[in-house]
């Protein structure tokens, strides 16, 4: 890494080309991974690029939740960025807390950027998250789709969420963080076991010594990413020979179903 992070910059202008937005909004956490996503699009704001409004949600579910968003808006204002913070007030106690956290984060965000007329948010998702993601569906018994890498794009509520540092690892972007003297916060909920994640970081450390390290494991998800589209492609001639619609059903001929491989069928 180039010590003013302009390798790590190329890397994630690329995603963005061709159609580079005019507005690109980013979700920071304070967390190492989302605030060097703010700071890479701040050089790139600074070099004529897209400008840049960041947003920090507060779940509700830490004391340390607020102060942490106030800290991110003090770094926003130092760089000149604007900022502001989303609150969630929707646990009740019930159901899969990471699940609905997650739903309500991007929920708020998405609200949050058609207010102000933006159409793109990046989010900080490394290499890391990908293979953590990998392992964990792994345990699960995932099949192809499930274990295909995480998309790099996609559409939700009117808005497109970016993830442009999927092809980084999270100790190089705190590198650069050190580097430029940036502290960030640690969710302890990134160590507590608890947490299937948490499990998951620590398991990956104890795999690592045989070769299944974050780089591997994300590879793997990328050639499962590649499987899936060719799985699709399949599934996509398959259903034009032998699928119609009839009264406002879908009918598939059963004998066409039935010699087709199982995973172009399910």
């Amino acid at each position: 890494m180039t010590t003013d992070g302009s390798d790590i910059r190329h890397s994630l202008t690329r995603h963005f080309h061709p159609g580079v937005p005019g507005v690109i909004g980013v979700a920071v956490s304070g967390g190492s991974d989302s605030l060097a996503l703010l700071n890479l699009l701040h050089d790139w704001q600074s070099a004529g690029g897209p400008d840049v409004r960041a947003a920090t949600v507060d779940h509700g579910l830490r004391a340390e939740a607020a102060a942490e968003a106030a800290e991110v808006a003090r770094i926003c204002a130092g760089l000149g960025i604007a900022h502001e913070t989303l609150t969630w007030g929707g646990h009740d106690g019930a159901g899969n807390l990471p699940d609905r956290a997650r739903r309500a984060r991007y929920a708020l965000l998405a609200e949050w950027a058609r207010g102000h007329g933006i159409a793109d948010i990046a989010v900080g998702h490394t290499e890391d998250d990908l293979a953590e993601t990998f392992v964990m569906r792994l345990a699960r018994g995932a099949g192809v789709d499930g274990l295909a890498a995480m998309r790099d794009r996609w559409s939700q509520a009117g808005v497109t969420f970016h993830r442009p540092l999927l092809g980084l690892g999270r100790e190089a972007l705190r590198d650069l963080l050190r580097v430029r003297g940036v502290a960030w916060v640690e969710d302890p909920t990134n160590s507590d076991a608890a947490y299937e994640r948490a499990r998951t970081r620590a398991a990956l450390g104890a795999l690592a010594p045989l070769g299944i390290d974050t780089a591997t494991l994300a590879a793997t998800a990328r050639k499962m990413a590649g499987a899936r589209a060719a799985l699709y492609h399949q599934a996509h001639g398959l259903a034009q020979d032998h699928v119609r619609i009839e009264a406002g059903g879908v009918v598939i001929a059963g004998a066409a179903l039935r010699a087709m491989p199982d995973e172009a069928a399910r």
